[in-house]
């Protein structure tokens, strides 16, 4: 099923991404604020806010419309606070490592190369993998509420997001992709 906000974000409807910047604002500064740890300063928080509806702006003929569009958005938005932390030289975690924003085109093409792989990575997973991961790294939930929202424990939720980060690591790997 298509999303009609998402079709008329394609063919570069201004209202329609007006409508998505009111509807998942407040979700997108929630993503940057959890995924920065308190580390970024509110006016920070709100740049990367802006900086991923921006990035969506400039992407918009390719947002699949019969994917949901929060996953995109939270991608974008944590990888946005990535590269920030990264800028301010700030330690960030192996397990924090996604696709970094990027001006120039060069590392566009790299980023889409990357994120098209992680792509086809997830689609190996089982459904039980790859919901974990996505809830953890696209949505920002915490390992807690995971096992509360799939009827899983805790540590059942840790092990099935070790092992599944190793095997895309592995993947990514095996593709090019390399890590610090």
């Amino acid at each position: 099923m298509e999303d009609e906000l998402v079709v008329k974000l394609n063919k570069g409807d201004v209202k329609a991404f007006e409508r998505i910047v009111a509807e998942y604002g407040g979700y997108v500064m929630s993503v940057v604020k959890r995924r920065s740890g308190g580390l970024l300063s509110p006016e920070d928080a709100e740049e990367m806010a802006a900086d991923t509806f921006a990035a969506l702006w400039r992407e918009r003929e390719h947002i699949d419309p019969s994917k949901p569009i929060m996953p995109y958005l939270a991608a974008v938005a944590g990888n946005a606070v990535i590269s920030r932390l990264r800028a301010l030289r700030l330690t960030v975690s192996i397990e924090d490592i996604e696709e970094p924003a990027s001006d120039s085109f060069a590392a566009d093409i790299e980023n889409r190369e990357f994120t098209r792989a992680l792509m086809s990575s997830l689609d190996k997973l089982s459904g039980k993998q790859r919901e974990v991961f996505v809830r953890f790294y696209f949505y920002g939930e915490t390992t807690k509420e995971i096992a509360e929202l799939m009827g899983l424990g805790a540590s059942d939720v840790r092990t099935t997001l070790h092992r599944t980060r190793e095997r895309i690591r592995a993947e990514l790997e095996e593709g090019g992709f390399t890590y610090e």
